[in-house]
This record gives structure tokens, C-alpha cells and sequence, in this order.
């Protein structure tokens, strides 16, 4: 079932790309930083979480480097997706209170369909998401401090008690502060360690990277490149929509925002850890627990202190894509109902399921995550197809 998709999202991307007349990639870079950046921040907070880093390990490790080849190809293609998810989200939007808000949900005029595309955004988005982001942090934890589970969620619990009586305002507050720091010190950190083993990186690239492009790795790197792709950009998933309608510039530059977001992740966070990777396993050998192979990776390369720098890196990414989960959750109940009983209800769930992350198998997550975003996807692809015939 996957492939069929896969194929279909090629040709809608196609499509598109003709439809727009390329304008996914005319991007304008140093025009998009003169303009305000809430939505950028709020778009990369939803989006480069701790998949940004574990997606690319993982899909190494099961797909090989052949599958990070699938994840830039797919992810710059489908920019003409990211293009017409975040038009619509723009055209779509309605106003809440000061702000406005829009997602999958608002686009399509079908009630059946924009109710079970709100229900799977918060299952998706709100609460399974947080669980992946909750797991992979305390796994992270656990690896390298000597600590219970019990006082983890402890912990845990008191930050999201916190940040479930923040208000949007100073939820996007927060985001604008946290997100380019997390990001630049990551990326910096990460640059350090390329350039101090750049020969390393260039004798393994000789070792790993010289069939990738040969037709049989290729395919076996396909489905788990493409996939996580999606995962990691959130293709249809409704978030890039939701992100454009916050936006307060001119929709174009709200538009390139969005692309410009995709590219950053996919790029430049890709392109870091596949380095990382490669220069770890030229001296040593790699091991099929994703949380394991890149706390291996940190410290063979920093010493003890990448992996403290790691367990913060992943807090910090995990914690804007909680914020920006919550926040998505939080907005939407509040424009469909002004019940606090109903609000309250989803606070207790959203903590109770981030929490649970902590305890549930990850592999148990993953089972029902993909078959959610399959069918996420169908339902944002037949919005958009219909939504085509009225332009």
C-alpha cells in the first residue's frame, strides 16, 4: 500500500510543481529573514523534534545510506506539496481571539472529512508524536544516568504541568527564543566534529557511499528513505498548513517559510548526522538500536560530554515539539468549543499519553503511527485534489 502512495505523491508533486510553475523553488532566503519569523520558529518546532535526528539514524540503519538518498529526493520534490498544503492553510485560516488558526481541518468543506482529520491530527500530532519524543529522551536518559524511570516522569510531569497553563502568546514566545539557538548550536556542534575528522569522513564516504546509486540498494532504500521523509517533514500530515495559517506576513513569504523550513531539515539536519554516522563506523561497528548508535556516535566523538550534550539537544528539540503539540491541540478545541471541562480533558490526555512514552515500546508506537499517517495522508490528499477543481 505504501508504494502505491509513494507513487501517487510523485506524480501529485509533479503536478503541482507544473501547476505553481516551479515557485516551490524560488525560495528567496535573505528576503524571508527581513520578515517576522513566528511561523518559521513554530514550523520548525513542529517539525525537526527528535525524528530530525533519530529518523535519519534509523532509516540508515535499516535502510542503508542509500535511504538518505530517497529522503532528499522525495523531501525536495514534494516542496511543491509543501507549497500548496501551506497556500490552502493560508486561504484557509480563520481568527481566534488575536490570532488565527487553520490546519487540514479548515480546508476541506466536507464536515465528515475535516472532523476525522481534527481527530487524527490530535492523535497524530498531539499525542502519538509525544510519546516518540518522550521515549527517545528517556531512553537517551537512561543510557547515560543512573535514574528510575519513576523520578523520570516525575520530572517530566512538572514540566508539562507547567506548560499546559501557558498561553498561546507565550507559547510562540517561547518558541522564537528557543528554536534558532537549539538549532545554530546544534548544527555548530555537529560542524566541529565533521571538520576535526574530515578525513575520516572522507575515507568511509569511500568505503559506504560507493554502491548507493547502484540499483539494488536503491530500492531496499527506497520505502525507508521516503518514509521517513514523511515522517520528518510531516508531508500531509496537516502541520505545514496549521503553521502557514499563524502566519502574519504576506502569504508568499508565509508559503516560502514553510518550504524553506522542509529544506533546512531535510538538508542540512540529514546531511550532519549522515556525516556523523559515517565517521563512526569507519573505526567502529554499528549497532541496530538507533538511541545506542548515535549516544555512540557523541561520545566517541566529544567524550562524556556529548553525551550530556545530546540528552540536552534532545530535550530541547523534544520539548518545542511537545509545546508545539499541545499548542495545536489547545487552539483547535478552543475554536470548535469554549468548554473548559472538554479543555481540561485534553490537558490530563495530552500528559497522561506524553508520559506514557516513557513506558510503551517505541516499535509498539511506530505499528500504529504508520497505518494513522496513511490514512492522514489519503484524507489531505483527496482535500487538496478537490480543493484543485475550485481554483
Amino acid at each position: 500500500m505504501w508504494t502505491i502512495l509513494i507513487i501517487f505523491l510523485f506524480a501529485l508533486s509533479i503536478y503541482l510543481s507544473i501547476k505553481i510553475k516551479f515557485k516551490n523553488y524560488n525560495i528567496k532566503i535573505k528576503e524571508l529573514m527581513k520578515n517576522d519569523k513566528t511561523s518559521l520558529y513554530l514550523t520548525l518546532g513542529t517539525k525537526i523534534g527528535v525524528g530530525s535526528i533519530i529518523g535519519t539514524t534509523s532509516s540508515i540503519i535499516i535502510g542503508g545510506f542509500s535511504s538518505v538518498v530517497w529522503i532528499l529526493v522525495f523531501s525536495f520534490i514534494t516542496t511543491s506539496i509543501i507549497y500548496y498544503e501551506s497556500y490552502l492553510g493560508r486561504k484557509n485560516r480563520v481568527k481566534l481571539k488575536d490570532d488565527y488558526i487553520g490546519g487540514p481541518n479548515f480546508i476541506t468543506k466536507n464536515k465528515l472529512i475535516s472532523f476525522l482529520s481534527f481527530i487524527l491530527l490530535l492523535i497524530i500530532y498531539s499525542f502519538l508524536f509525544q510519546m516518540i519524543q518522550m521515549n527517545t529522551i528517556s531512553n537517551m536518559i537512561l543510557l547515560n544516568v543512573n535514574i528510575s524511570k519513576k523520578l523520570i516522569i516525575i520530572i517530566f510531569m512538572i514540566i508539562l504541568l507547567v506548560t499546559i497553563n501557558l498561553k498561546v502568546k507565550d507559547i510562540l514566545r517561547i518558541m522564537n527564543k528557543i528554536v534558532p539557538v537549539m538549532c545554530l548550536i546544534f548544527i555548530m556542534v555537529c560542524l566541529y566534529g565533521i571538520v576535526i575528522n574530515y578525513d575520516t569522513l572522507i575515507l568511509s564516504s569511500k568505503v559506504y557511499l560507493k554502491d548507493i546509486f547502484k540499483l539494488k540498494p536503491l530500492l531496499c532504500g527506497m520505502i525507508i528513505g521516503i518514509k521517513r521523509s514523511i515522517f520528518m517533514n510531516e508531508l500531509l500530515i496537516g502541520t505545514t498548513s496549521l503553521s502557514s495559517a499563524t502566519d502574519k506576513n504576506d502569504i508568499n513569504i508565509s508559503i516560502r517559510y514553510q518550504i524553506f523550513s522542509v529544506l533546512f531539515i531535510t538538508i542540512v539536519m540529514t546531511l550532519l548526522i549522515s556525516s556523523l554516522i559515517l565517521i563512526y563506523i569507519y573505526n567502529n561497528p554499528i549497532t541496530n538500536d538507533y538511541n545506542v548508535l548515535i549516544n555512540n556516535i557523541f561520545i566517541n566523538m566529544y567524550g562524556s560530554i556529548g553525551s550530556l550534550f545530546l540528552i540536552i539537544i534532545l530535550i530541547l528539540f523534544g520539548f518545542t515539539t511537545i509545546l508545539s503539540g499541545f499548542y495545536i491541540g489547545k487552539t483547535n478545541i478552543e475554536y470548535y468549543t469554549k468548554s473548559k471541562y472538554i479543555l481540561n480533558i485534553f490537558k490530563l490526555t495530552f500528559i497522561t499519553i506524553t508520559l506514557s512514552g516513557i513506558i510503551v515500546n517505541n516499535f509498539f508506537i511506530w505499528n500504529y503511527l504508520d497505518t494513522l499517517i496513511f490514512i492522514m495522508i489519503i484524507i489531505n490528499s483527496y482535500s487538496i485534489i478537490k480543493s484543485l477543481g475550485s481554483e
